[in-house]
Order: C-alpha cells, then sequence, then structure tokens
C-alpha cells in the first residue's frame, strides 16, 4: 500500500517536470527566434542606413578633397578615422563608399535575377536547355574573379560596367537554382493540374513553379549582393573598378596597404570593418529569411 502511494504521489511531480522542461524547451527556441529576427532587423536597418546616411547626412570632410597638410594622420577629433596617405578623411570616404558599393552590387544582383531565373525555370527539357547549361557548366568552371576583370576590361570600366561584368558571373547561379526548382516542382501535383486544364508554359513557370520557390531564389539573391561586394571590393583592390578619385572600399584598401606596413593601420582597418560588417549582415538576414521559409514549411 504505501508502494502504491508513494508511486502515485511520484507520478504529477515527473510530469510537473516533463511540462517544466517542455516550456523551457519552447521558451528557448521562442527566445532564439526573437533574436533570430532581431538580429536580421538590426543588419537590415544597418545596410539601409548606411547608404542612406552617405547621401542625406553632411560629411565632416569632402571625401573627394585631398589636403597635403593632413596626409596619413592617426584618428582624432577632427578626422574620425584618421586620413590616408593622400590626406582624405578615411571616415567620409568609408561612408561615401557605401553610397557605390551597395546600390552596383544591388542592381548587379537584379539584372542576374532577371535573367537567370527565366533561363532556368524553361531549361528544364529540350534541345534549348541543354545547350543554355552547357553555356553555364562552361562559366562555371572559369574563375569568378578573371571572367569579371576579363570583362571591365572589354567593357572598358566604369561603374556600369562593373555592374554588367557581376551580373554576367552571377546569373549562372540564378540558373541553376531555379532550374532545379522547377524540375523538382513540375511533378508536384498542383503543376500536373495546372498543366491539365491548359495554362500555358509561362503560366506554369511563374504562377506556379516560381510561387513556390522563391524563398530559395531570395536567400540565393541576399548571398549573391554580399558576393558581389566581396568581387567589387577585389576589382578595386586590383585598379580595374570604379575610377579613383571616387570612394571604394577595395580601392581604400589597396591605398591603404603601403600605410600599413609603416604601422598606420586606419587607412585600410575601417573600410575592411565596414565591408566585413556589410556582407555579414547580408549573411544574416539571408539566415533569417531562410529560418522563415523552413517554419512556414512546416506549418503546411
Amino acid at each position: 500500500m504505501s508502494e502504491t502511494t508513494t508511486a502515485e504521489s511520484r507520478t504529477p511531480v515527473r510530469s510537473l517536470g516533463g511540462r517544466a522542461s517542455g516550456w523551457a524547451k519552447q521558451g528557448r527556441a521562442w527566445a532564439y527566434k526573437r533574436s533570430g529576427a532581431v538580429l536580421a532587423v538590426v543588419a537590415a536597418a544597418f545596410i539601409v542606413g548606411l547608404p542612406l546616411a552617405a547621401i542625406f547626412l553632411h560629411l565632416p570632410q569632402n571625401p573627394l578633397q585631398p589636403d597635403v597638410e593632413s596626409m596619413a594622420l592617426a584618428p582624432n577629433s577632427v578626422h574620425w578615422f584618421g586620413t590616408d596617405g593622400n590626406g582624405m578623411d578615411v571616415f567620409s570616404r568609408t561612408i561615401e563608399s557605401a553610397r557605390l558599393d551597395l546600390p552596383i552590387s544591388l542592381a548587379a544582383t537584379a539584372i542576374a535575377l532577371v535573367i537567370g531565373v527565366p533561363l532556368g525555370l524553361f531549361a528544364t527539357t529540350g534541345v534549348a536547355g541543354e545547350a543554355i547549361m552547357r553555356v553555364v557548366d562552361a562559366f562555371a568552371a572559369l574563375p569568378i574573379i578573371v571572367i569579371a576583370v576579363v570583362s571591365i576590361q572589354l567593357m572598358g570600366g566604369g561603374a556600369t560596367d562593373v555592374i554588367l561584368a557581376i551580373a554576367l558571373v552571377a546569373a549562372p547561379r540564378f540558373v541553376r537554382l531555379s532550374r532545379a526548382a522547377a524540375i523538382s516542382l513540375r511533378s508536384s501535383r498542383y503543376v500536373e493540374a495546372a498543366v491539365a486544364i491548359g495554362c500555358s508554359p509561362i503560366r506554369v513557370a511563374f504562377n506556379h513553379i516560381f510561387r513556390n520557390a522563391y524563398g530559395v531564389i531570395l536567400v540565393q539573391a541576399t548571398l549573391t549582393t554580399a558576393g558581389a561586394l566581396s568581387t567589387i571590393a577585389a576589382l578595386n583592390f586590383l585598379g580595374v573598378g570604379v575610377k579613383p578619385p571616387q570612394p571604394s572600399w577595395g580601392a581604400m584598401i589597396d591605398d591603404g596597404v603601403s600605410m600599413l606596413i609603416r604601422g598606420q593601420w586606419w587607412a585600410v582597418a575601417f573600410p575592411a570593418l565596414a565591408l566585413l560588417l556589410v556582407i555579414g549582415s547580408l549573411n544574416i538576414i539571408a539566415g533569417a529569411i531562410e529560418d522563415k521559409m523552413e517554419r512556414v514549411e512546416h506549418t503546411r
């Protein structure tokens, strides 16, 4: 009798402990989701605010005006990030670079998206589809930076040519991704039903396949924007990107390398930090979008 009573008295305790453990897990999951969402919002605000600051805020110094009397100054109350070897204010040029680098990367991604997604959706079958994929495979076999450098040299340089070169490099990624989504989804019942009732291939591709694959494409677009920033920085570092004196993070890093050898770190550190923060923010946003899409899929 006593053993039965003891067992019965322990059962609610174990049940309560199991509930408490479940509540704790739910609380941790909720906190993780909330922290991820807050972090993504902060990252998005940072990316949007940086070019807006360059456009609307009054910069403390002219980012295009050198000052021979203020060459290679360490950070101080006048020049917050110091000056480079030409006497230009590093803070103003770091902020001003966002007004050029971010729009170039976004424009290149948008062009690659517009070109790559339709090609991928319609490259699933037929001779034309095979030809498209062979061209994509040929591009994938070459180093990205080599294609970009050659393209810019052939086109002559400038911001427009950089956009087109990066779009040319990034478009094959969207072709592959959208083609894989189209192949995966074309055997779905709703796609087969749309074909059976006589929907046109264009309507099936965009209204049924693309609408169910836009999440992964959006994630890829965010990651492509981050990759485009890296490519822009590399091109400007190599001297084949935007022409000086227009500031760019890659060009600023290139100019500051000679100062870094002399222990003057600020001309490299601050533009490199800005580039790192923007790329990291884009990756955070991509992760948040991916988590959101996974939750949507689980609720279906």
